[in-house]
C-alpha cells in the first residue's frame, strides 16, 4: 500500500508486517480506482448501507433489505451466507425421523442443495482433496460409527467458511451477472409457480432461482513489447508473443458488433505496420 510519494522515492507499507520500504523512481504514473456513483451512494444511505464501500447483495444479486432491487458489477458485492449460521437448520432438514442422529444415506436428498447453497463447501473439498461431501463427514467421525450427531456435523463443517472469497470487480464477473439476471427475469413468472433453486433450510419449499455462480475463464496481463501473460482455467500459465495473439482473439470476440471488431482490428493492424503514434503524448 502506497503511503507517501516524494520527489525522489515512493514509500510503501506491507500490510501484514507494517514495514515501510522506500523505492526510488524516475517517473510516477498514478492509476486509481473510481469513487461510488452519487446515485448509488444516495441509495446506500437510503437503505441503511451508508457505512459500506459497495452495495451488499445476496447470492441472487438482490440488494439486502430490498425485495425487487438487484445490483451487479463493481457497485456491489455478494454477501455469501455462512454454513455455520444455518448448521442446525441443515441438520434438522436432513433428520426426517427427528431422532437427533443421521446416517450417511440421510444426506443424499440434501447434499446437492448444500453444495449449491454454500459454494464454499465445494472449494473446501477441492482444497483438501476430498472426493465428496461424504468423505468430509467420515473424516469428522474418526471411527466406524454409522450415525452422525449434531456435534459431529458441526465439526465436519467448522472450517468450511474459511474458503469464502469476494468476487473481483472485473468486466468478466459483471458480464456473467448480467446474463444470469436476464435469464432470471425472463423466467420470473415460470419460476414463481415452479421454483428451481435449492431447498430453503430455514423455511419450507425451494428458492425461486438457482443462486449466481461465477465461472472464471482466466485473465490476461499485457507486458509490453507485443507480449502478454495469461492465467487460464486449470492453473495453466502462458507468457510470450503467442499469448498476445490469444489475447487479441479473446478481446475481439467479446466486442458487441462486427463494426466495432473491424475498427479495433484495423487499429491494431495500422499500429503493427506503422508503429504507435506518440506525437500527441
Amino acid at each position: 500500500m502506497v503511503v507517501r510519494v516524494s520527489d525522489k522515492d515512493i514509500s510503501t507499507k506491507e500490510r501484514k508486517t507494517g514495514e515501510i520500504v522506500s523505492v526510488p523512481y524516475g517517473v510516477v504514473l498514478w492509476s486509481t480506482g473510481i469513487a461510488t456513483r452519487p446515485v448509488v451512494r444516495d441509495f446506500m444511505n437510503h437503505i441503511g448501507q451508508a457505512k459500506r464501500r459497495v452495495l451488499a447483495t445476496d447470492e441472487w444479486l438482490r440488494v439486502e433489505g430490498c425485495e425487487d432491487v438487484y445490483a451487479l458489477g463493481d457497485c456491489a458485492t455478494i454477501n455469501q451466507r455462512k454454513v455455520m449460521e444455518d448448521i442446525a437448520a441443515i441438520f434438522e432438514k436432513a433428520d426426517k425421523t427427528s431422532n437427533g442422529t443421521l446416517d450417511l444415506k440421510d444426506f443424499k436428498e440434501v447434499v446437492g442443495h448444500i453444495c449449491e447453497r454454500y459454494p464454499q463447501v465445494e472449494l473446501y473439498l477441492r482444497k483438501n482433496k476430498l472426493k465428496s461431501f461424504y468423505d468430509l463427514l467420515k473424516n469428522a467421525k474418526g471411527d466406524d460409527k454409522k450415525q452422525i450427531d449434531i456435534e459431529t456435523f458441526k465439526k465436519a463443517l467448522s472450517e468450511v467458511d474459511s474458503q469464502m472469497k469476494s468476487l473481483p470487480p472485473t468486466a468478466q464477473v459483471a458480464a456473467q451477472q448480467g446474463e444470469y439476471l436476464a435469464k432470471c427475469f425472463n423466467r420470473m413468472e415460470l419460476c414463481e409457480k415452479n421454483p428451481e433453486g435449492p431447498l430453503r433450510f430455514r423455511a419450507s419449499g425451494r428458492h425461486r432461482f438457482h443462486p449466481f455462480r461465477y465461472r472464471h475463464f482466466g485473465q490476461f496481463a499485457p507486458l509490453g513489447g507485443e507480449q502478454t501473460a495469461a492465467q487460464l482455467p486449470g492453473d495453466w500459465v502462458s507468457i510470450g508473443h503467442s499469448t498476445q495473439w490469444l489475447w487479441y482473439s479473446v478481446y475481439a470476440s467479446k466486442l458487441v458488433s462486427w463494426r466495432t471488431r473491424m475498427l479495433v482490428i484495423s487499429d491494431w493492424s495500422r499500429r503493427f505496420i506503422f508503429g504507435r503514434d506518440s506525437s500527441k503524448i
